[in-house]
């Protein structure tokens, strides 16, 4: 084993950045305190000179230092095996069977998850609209061609790519990340006839994890860690740290997998969730397992502007294409409202793609007041001043002229 400057200096300069963003210090101070830990009383300065590849000449201080380093980030045992080789530290391995020591005995993997309710047979009757939550049935999503094309062409290749899904609250951002984990593994006899659901080769390696941080459980770390784990079809070490997390998935995740994170805000909210496992995630997404691991987010805002807001302004939040979600386009809006069972006639269909501005939660609540009223049998035209109670509140989502039209 031959010593490599160069990778000591690159490693050591990963860990003096590493331990800036998790204590929030200059990098001076970081080195300062790295250098004085390891018993040199001009602080920083060796610090700097080991970073300008530079390997130091005592056994002990490379020691102290990866201790220190350790002790201070998240960086785990694929990282120290690498920063003691490039120094030819010759006992490598017992440093670090000491500082990651052999995991306990792990439980069996769960066994895959039961299909979703959407691989089984429907016993009752799909609504013929949805209004209030999220389209849970490919059968009953329309649209958003483009955005699928592009996010499974970005999961299609490698290394997969991250997209931050941007759209205000209705706009029906959850619909869509439910949709793209469904539709690959969806029988055909449950789709609408032409409805598209061969985006992926080898669909069924994919492994698809969604997560509504409105559940406060995934706001924890005792809750998250083992829910992804498990999702991921992965061990779930005891105790679950995030140390014993990384060197799970960074060791044992081979196929392709998306991570699905749903209200980012209310996860930024939560103290457990700090930068450390910000920095933690994007490790995993960038570095530890070959570049088959995609996360796709949704927000209301663009991530950075948004974890700048919590003050948890993590680079994790840097590594997103960003998409706009905006109204349906007119023919997936048109084929929403002919989908009804009973027929909504040219002019009310018409009026319904005016008054809604072809978004879809809009949409969805307009065709469920029109076929109320064809059920009823009632032919005037009263059922649309319900129509219009019931889009009230999300006026917003609408343009200032939409706004003036629709009040009218």
């Amino acid at each position: 084993m031959a010593p490599s400057p160069a990778t000591f200096g690159r490693l050591l300069t990963e860990a003096v950045y590493r331990i800036r963003a998790i204590e929030a210090k200059s990098i001076a101070i970081v080195q300062d305190g790295l250098g004085y830990a390891i018993g040199r009383d001009t602080g920083g300065s060796v610090i700097e000179y080991w970073r300008k590849n530079h390997i130091p000449t005592s056994l002990d201080e490379i020691e102290r230092l990866a201790r220190e380093i350790i002790r201070r980030t998240d960086l785990g045992r694929a990282w120290l095996e690498q920063f003691l080789k490039s120094a030819d530290h010759p006992r490598w391995r017992a440093l670090c069977d000491e500082l990651f020591p052999p995991l306990p005995s792990l439980p069996q993997p769960r066994p895959a998850p039961a299909p979703e309710p959407e691989s089984f047979t429907i016993a009752m009757p799909l609504a013929p609209f949805v209004v209030g939550p999220p389209i849970m049935h490919c059968r009953q999503f329309f649209g958003r061609e483009y955005e699928l094309q592009r996010i499974f062409t970005m999961l299609s290749r490698f290394p997969f790519q991250h997209t931050a899904i941007i759209g205000p609250r209705r706009s029906g951002k959850t619909s869509l990340l439910r949709y793209l984990k469904s539709i690959t593994r969806t029988p055909p006899e449950q789709l609408r006839p032409g409805q598209r659901a061969d985006w992926l080769k080898q669909a069924d390696r994919y492994r698809w994890v969604f997560v509504d941080f409105q559940d406060p459980r995934m706001c924890t770390l005792d809750g998250l860690l083992p829910y992804l784990l498990a999702e991921l079809r992965l061990p779930i070490p005891q105790p679950c740290t995030l140390t014993a997390f990384m060197d799970v998935v960074s060791g044992g995740l081979h196929d392709p997998a998306v991570i699905m994170l749903d209200e980012i805000g209310s996860a930024l909210e939560s103290p457990e969730l700090d930068l450390k496992f910000w920095w933690s995630l994007r490790s995993l997404s960038t570095n530890q397992v070959s570049g088959h691991l995609a996360v796709l987010l949704a927000s209301q805002q663009p991530p950075m502007q948004q974890a700048r807001d919590y003050d948890k302004p993590s680079p994790f939040f840097n590594i997103f294409l960003r998409m706009d979600l905006g109204p349906l386009a007119e023919p997936a809006a048109r084929e929403l409202i002919a989908s009804s069972p009973l027929p909504i006639a040219e002019a009310e269909a018409a009026w319904i793609l005016e008054q809604s501005g072809r978004w879809p939660a809009l949409l969805q609540s307009l065709c469920s007041a029109q076929l109320d009223a064809l059920e009823r049998g009632a032919t005037d035209s009263a059922w649309r001043a319900e129509g219009l109670r019931q889009i009230a509140p999300y006026q917003y989502l609408l343009g200032p002229g939409d706004r003036e039209r629709v009040t009218r």
